[in-house]
């Protein structure tokens, strides 16, 4: 769960790395391996079973059910928000899943544990659409696509990766220089917003639920609304009103205080527990400077003419 340094992308955003920068670098990864698979770099800890891989090719493989979900988004997008509300809505009821969500993330967790659960299955995933299971295509399995402002993600993963306990060293400044690296962990944010624009047009059969964190953020009744109609799922508006409120940012921390982990979150010691920071639109403007700003300003500009409304205020 950190970062890989290898080059920038050779674009007008591209910025050069000092000595203790690279120190930093060096500390994280001599505690914490990243395995590379594809041109993605992963963290090793996702390795249980067996080699990453392997393990994406089992992932292709994946047989899924006509009535599965997959919730696709870059992270730090808003999936846990949306999965919450998702898992409501097919449950039919306005409770929390006991399960973290991370107990059905396809690239963290052994596809035996997955082909074990229970159907209708919401799986989510950070994996670009190249990695999908092939049934996504074969089956036309209906896909939840959820996004958000780039500055945004930058200052969430952020605060996400520093609260790694060997990065207490982790700044701003280093974010910023390893964020639109190529082997960023994960994946580039507009490598993968370009693949998910891709795979949509490629695939018009399939269904696709595309959201924003700020359409989320702005209207949750109306996204619960739409996302019932999406699932085919009845939801009364009694039922809607109860998600929506259920899915509140501060209700939702509370709850995942009491979520069954899997092996390899509950290894991070209380690691999950700082899952949920502010949830907000618009806390990049307290923590970039108008140098980085301009630089993702500079960066999102490639992802011009795609099917993406961005919006950092509301």
């Amino acid at each position: 769960m950190l970062f890989c340094v290898h080059r920038a992308f050779e674009t007008d955003f591209t910025v050069s790395f000092n000595m203790d920068d690279m120190q930093v670098f060096r500390d994280i990864l001599a505690d914490i391996p990243v395995v590379e698979v594809e041109g993605v770099v992963f963290p090793k800890l996702f390795e249980s079973n067996r080699p990453m891989a392997e393990h994406i090719e089992c992932i292709r493989a994946l047989e899924l059910n006509d009535n599965d979900v997959l919730l696709c988004a870059y992270g730090k997008a808003g999936t846990h928000w949306m999965w919450e509300m998702g898992s409501m809505l097919l449950a039919g009821r306005p409770d929390y899943d006991k399960r973290a969500k991370e107990n059905v993330m396809m690239e963290a967790i052994e596809v035996e544990k997955l082909q074990a659960l229970p159907s209708p299955r919401l799986l989510n995933t950070h994996l670009y659409p190249s990695m999908l299971p092939r049934d996504v295509k074969n089956k036309k399995v209906k896909v939840i696509h959820v996004y958000r402002n780039i500055k945004d993600v930058m200052v969430s993963a952020y605060f996400h990766w520093k609260r790694v306990p060997i990065a207490t060293r982790w700044t701003i400044e280093v974010m910023d220089k390893l964020f639109l690296d190529e082997k960023y962990v994960g994946g580039n944010y507009i490598m993968y917003m370009k693949k998910m624009a891709e795979f949509r047009k490629e695939n018009p059969e399939v269904p696709v639920f595309n959201v924003s964190f700020e359409d989320m953020k702005k209207d949750p009744l109306g996204t619960v609304r739409l996302l019932a109609q999406f699932l085919g799922v009845p939801a009364p508006p009694e039922l809607c009103e109860q998600i929506a409120d259920a899915c509140g940012f501060q209700k939702m921390k509370e709850a995942n205080d009491a979520k069954q982990l899997p092996e390899w979150l509950s290894s991070l010691g209380n690691f999950n527990s700082h899952m949920y920071r502010k949830g907000e639109v618009g806390d990049w403007k307290n923590h970039l400077t108008v140098a980085q700003s301009e630089r993702l300003d500079a960066a999102v500009k490639e992802l011009d003419g795609l099917d993406y409304h961005f919006r950092y205020t509301l």
